[in-house]
């Protein structure tokens, strides 16, 4: 199973934060997180222990009184993953498609498609 299975989006909310942070005590995960809306603590402890388990996040005790919580991957590894999901259950893993795709339906500017064109040059 690709890890972008394993995350649901209200866990990548966290996750987010965390690859930003580097490491958050529980209350400075909610402080974090509540900043546009408030959220419920006992909701972002329920989903960081599902990252634990499915060993995404870890613990580690900070006092007797509190943990940190890290990221166990790196965002790099995990957009990597949701990327491959993305072109396999989206376009059958054919690359051409995607981007033909995004140029029919103009999702991608003449820019953004020199600057495509000159990193596969690079590659050559």
């Amino acid at each position: 199973m690709k890890m972008t299975n394993q995350i649901t989006g209200a866990e990548l909310e966290i996750m987010k934060v965390l690859w930003e942070k580097k490491s958050l005590t529980l209350n400075e995960l909610v402080e974090e997180l509540s900043k546009e809306e408030p959220k419920n603590k006992s909701t972002i402890k329920t989903l960081l222990y599902r990252l634990i388990d499915k060993n995404i996040v870890k613990s580690v005790e900070k006092n007797k009184k509190e943990n940190e919580y890290k990221p166990l991957i790196s965002e790099k590894k995990y957009l990597k993953s949701a990327n491959e999901t993305f072109l396999e259950k989206m376009y059958d893993g054919n690359v051409n498609n995607m981007l033909l795709n995004f140029v029919e339906d103009k999702k991608i500017t003449k820019e953004e498609i020199e600057k495509l064109l000159n990193i596969i040059d690079e590659r050559e």
